[in-house]
């Protein structure tokens, strides 16, 4: 009859070897996400001369999630006509005949965007609140934000495709209409089969 001790000893080597193996088989689970991509908004922005668009880049995870993107590094392909800050922030500085691309950039993975300065087919955003929202005065989340978009001298509201940077903040459906869901800063951006436009609206308590 083996001693108990030595039962014991041996039952518990055993139960270590299998929580060892169950770890090691389950390895994943401690494995950090690696980030596989880069997706920049909005898309394709048309902007006039001495307009700004805050730009931002959303990363795709190894295990398919998505969020934001630490140590971006932000760069313009013709810096003389839109320029790129460090934290994403985008100015037209003179007409494009083509599109600028705009690069954000982390590590081994990247993504971009093209900007154009001037064009015919620019959108002109407009909210009837302004670019300053807020929320108490406007009755609290759920209220309703009007958007414009004008391309052209023509209103093209209810044509145009209608998103928004941040849904957590403003929530967008057809028509140009905006509801509010939190604070922050978000970009509403009007497209059409020709172009796009976007406007910065900043949400407050």
């Amino acid at each position: 009859m083996i001693p108990s001790s030595r039962r014991y000893a041996r039952l518990l080597t055993a139960s270590t070897f299998a929580l060892l193996w169950t770890l090691v088989g389950c390895r994943g689970f401690f494995v950090k996400p690696t980030l596989t991509g880069i997706t920049v908004t909005p898309a394709n922005p048309n902007l006039q001369i001495g307009n700004s668009l805050q730009m931002l880049a959303t990363g795709t995870f190894s295990d398919g999630t998505t969020g934001g993107v630490s140590n971006v590094s932000w760069t313009s392909s013709a810096p003389s006509q839109v320029s790129v800050s460090n934290t994403g922030l985008i100015k037209a500085l003179a007409d494009t005949t083509s599109g600028v691309s705009i690069t954000a950039t982390s590590g081994t993975a990247s993504g971009s965007t093209s900007v154009t300065v001037g064009a015919s087919s620019a959108i002109s955003v407009t909210s009837n609140s302004g670019n300053s929202i807020s929320i108490l005065s406007n009755g609290g989340t759920g209220t309703s934000v009007t958007f414009t978009a004008t391309q052209n001298g023509s209103n093209v509201t209810s044509s145009a495709t209608w998103s928004s940077s941040v849904p957590g903040i403003i929530t967008m459906s057809a028509g140009g209409t905006g509801v509010l869901e939190g604070t922050g800063s978000v970009t509403i951006t009007a497209t059409t089969s020709s172009g796009s436009g976007s406007v910065q609206v900043t949400v407050t308590q």
